[in-house]
């Protein structure tokens, strides 16, 4: 599986985001489905890093539009239904609705 385009996940995670706070496996989730990624393509894993090829471009693609700014991470991180500590998103516009997350 050749890496997604960045740019086009952007669109869709914000779009997703827009009702609230979600955890990164879902972000995962969901886009697969958009984007018809099959649970062959998503078990594909990155000679170099050891991690599943689709995962690495969500997480990319997330950490980017938090530099950016356009979404937030919450500071705690979350359980992950398959192990782990992963991230909880939302939009940086509803942050700024949320007293928990106001600057």
């Amino acid at each position: 599986m050749p890496l997604r385009d960045h740019d086009i996940l952007c669109p869709p995670i914000i779009n997703l985001l827009r009702d609230g706070k979600r955890p990164s496996w879902e972000i995962e989730e969901e886009l697969a489905k958009i984007f018809n990624v099959s649970e062959d393509e998503r078990s594909q894993i990155h000679p170099n890093s050891g991690c599943p090829i689709w995962t690495n471009d969500v997480a990319f693609t997330l950490k980017r539009l938090v530099e950016d700014r356009k979404i937030g991470r919450e500071k705690r991180k979350r359980r992950a239904p398959n192990g782990g500590l992963r991230g909880v998103y939302f939009l940086a516009s509803w942050s700024a609705q949320q007293p928990e997350f106001a600057a």
